[in-house]
């Protein structure tokens, strides 16, 4: 029953602002992402278990998601699925902004992968890379670097260095013409986007 999932049982719900972060088979987004759960009360996130990998089915995935966490898109609550580009092809990516933009879904892509936030932390990249090439390179400041580890403290001091190469990075596509949801767009990742939007509601409930 989809009243089993809904947060809506209080009214302390008016007060809260709900994020379904919906992510693909590898558990280090979803360790990440639920750390900012745990570190305000004000602010509900979702990470649901989910096997898929590619951008098409992962946003079906999510749009079956909707209704269960009973979201509020005029009270604020947000939707976001995030993926790596990896194998997939422009017309995939393309194909799932299609259904996402029609359902108030947020694409939240890393181009190659998701460990390019974590590099971001320690110093600007902007070199194509691979996912293997990647996490060597991470290695160099993450020693025995493992996806299954939670390394959020660690690098929460450092969170607004990644923000601001994160950004550094979009506007180095954009000057360049390169669409962002795009396999052309390698390194960047849109994971700054969902982490500000984070931030903004926690600032918000402070006051």
């Amino acid at each position: 029953m989809a009243n089993d999932y809904s947060p809506r049982k209080t009214d302390m719900r008016k007060e809260r602002i709900t994020f379904l972060i919906v992510c693909e088979g590898q558990k280090t987004e979803r360790i990440y992402f639920g750390k900012y759960r745990e570190r305000n009360s004000g602010l509900i996130i979702f990470t649901p278990n989910t096997t898929v990998t590619d951008p098409i089915n992962l946003v079906k995935f999510t749009l079956n998601q909707i209704n269960k966490y009973d979201l509020d898109f005029e009270h604020g609550d947000q939707v976001w699925c995030v993926f790596d580009t990896d194998k997939n092809t422009n017309e995939n990516i393309n194909q799932a902004r299609l259904i996402a933009e029609k359902n108030n879904i947020n694409l939240c892509m890393s181009n190659p992968c998701f460990e390019l936030w974590y590099l971001l932390h320690y110093c600007y990249f902007d070199q194509k890379i691979s996912n293997i090439d990647l996490q060597k390179t991470l290695e160099k400041h993450i020693q025995n670097y493992d996806k299954l580890k939670d390394y959020f403290n660690s690098l929460l001091g450092k969170r607004n260095i990644a923000i601001d190469n994160a950004k550094k990075l979009i506007k180095k596509h954009q000057a360049e013409k390169t669409m962002l949801l795009s396999v052309k767009s390698n390194p960047s990742t849109q994971v700054v986007g969902l982490v500000e939007e984070i931030l903004k509601v926690i600032e918000q409930n402070k006051k």
